[in-house]
C-alpha cells in the first residue's frame, strides 16, 4: 500500500470507560470496573461517613459524608436507594448498618439473600452534586504485551505504585490516594474521501471496527497524557513522541480525550487543569518511508 497519504491522517483515542478505586480496594472491583489499560495515581480529599447520621426510610437511606479533614472539611447529605429489580418492594427500614472503616465499605444487612456492600467512594462520585478535586501525581501503564489490562493483583504489586503510595500518604496525610482507571479506544481521526484503490482498501481496514488497540497506541496515549499534565512523579517528560504504525499506516498525530466530568472529577496537576472534553493533541514521529 502507498503510504504517502498517511501524513494527512491522525489517530484519536478516548477514555471509553472510567472507574476509580483506592489501591487497597482493587481486588474488590466489579467485572465492569476491571476494564482499564492506563492508570492515573491521584490524591483526593479524605471521605468518611458520620455513622450517627445514618437514617433509614422506607424507600431510601440518608447519611452525611464528610469531605476532607480539619478546618477544611465539608459535609454533604446523600439519599440513596438500594432497591433493585431483585427487591422492588423492599423496605429500607429493615436494614442494619455496619461501616468497615479501613476499606470505607458500607455494609447493609437484613436482606434474605445476604448483605449488600457499597463502596463509599463510588457512592459519593455517583450521588454528589459537587465535582471532586482530583490531583494527578503519576500516570502509568496497566496493560500487557497485547494491550490487555493487567489483573488487579499485578497492579497492586507494582513497585512504582507501592513507593508512590508510601511517599504521597506520608507527605499528604490529609489526603487519600485513589487510582483513576482508564480504558481507551482508538480510531482514525479523519474520514477518507477518495476513489483511489489503496484508499478504498484503507477504508475497509479501519472503518469497522475501530482500529485495534495495541501497545503502540497505548504508549502514545500515555506519553500524550504525561506531557500534558507533567505529573510530579513522572520525572522524565519526553517531547519526542513515539511512532505509531498499524496496517502499514503511519499517523501524524494523536488526539486524546478523557471526559472526567462523567464521574464528577476535576482533574488537575501542579502544571495543568483539564477542561471538560478538552482535546489533548500531540505529534507523532513520522516514518521515513
Amino acid at each position: 500500500m502507498n503510504t504517502k497519504y498517511m501524513s494527512d491522517y491522525g489517530l484519536q483515542t478516548w477514555a471509553y470507560h472510567l472507574s476509580m478505586s483506592y489501591p487497597f480496594d482493587l481486588g474488590y472491583l466489579s467485572p465492569d470496573d476491571r476494564r482499564y489499560n492506563i492508570y492515573v495515581a491521584t490524591l483526593i480529599p479524605k471521605l468518611s461517613i458520620d455513622e450517627d447520621s445514618v437514617q433509614f426510610f422506607e424507600d431510601y437511606i440518608r447519611f452525611d459524608v464528610i469531605v476532607g479533614t480539619g478546618d477544611h472539611a465539608s459535609r454533604e447529605t446523600l439519599d440513596i436507594s438500594i432497591i433493585s429489580d431483585d427487591m422492588p418492594e423492599f423496605d429500607h427500614r429493615k436494614f442494619e448498618f455496619d461501616y468497615e472503616k479501613p476499606r470505607k465499605a458500607m455494609v447493609f444487612k437484613g436482606w434474605e439473600k445476604g448483605p449488600i456492600e457499597l463502596n463509599l467512594l463510588h457512592i459519593y462520585l455517583d450521588e454528589s452534586k459537587y465535582y471532586m478535586d482530583t490531583e494527578i501525581f503519576y500516570i502509568g501503564q496497566a496493560f500487557g504485551e497485547n494491550g490487555e489490562h493487567l489483573p488487579a493483583e499485578e497492579l497492586m504489586s507494582d513497585p512504582t505504585l507501592q513507593k508512590l503510595e508510601a511517599d504521597l500518604l506520608r507527605e499528604y496525610p490529609e489526603k487519600d490516594l485513589a487510582l483513576l482507571l482508564l480504558e481507551f479506544k482508538s480510531q482514525l481521526l479523519e474520514e477518507i474521501d477518495n476513489e483511489d484503490e489503496d484508499l478504498i482498501q484503507l477504508q475497509e481496514l479501519t472503518k469497522n471496527p475501530p482500529l485495534e488497540l495495541n501497545n503502540q497506541i497505548l504508549n502514545a496515549t500515555e506519553v500524550a497524557l504525561i506531557n500534558y499534565f507533567k505529573p510530579e512523579y513522572n520525572k522524565q517528560f519526553n517531547d519526542d513522541f513515539p511512532r505509531v504504525e498499524d496496517h502499514g499506516l503511519h499517523y501524524r498525530s494523536i488526539t486524546v480525550q478523557v471526559h472526567p466530568d462523567i464521574m464528577g472529577l476535576k482533574l488537575f496537576s501542579k502544571e495543568k487543569t483539564y477542561l471538560s472534553n478538552e482535546r489533548i493533541v500531540a505529534p507523532l514521529l513520522q516514518s521515513n518511508s
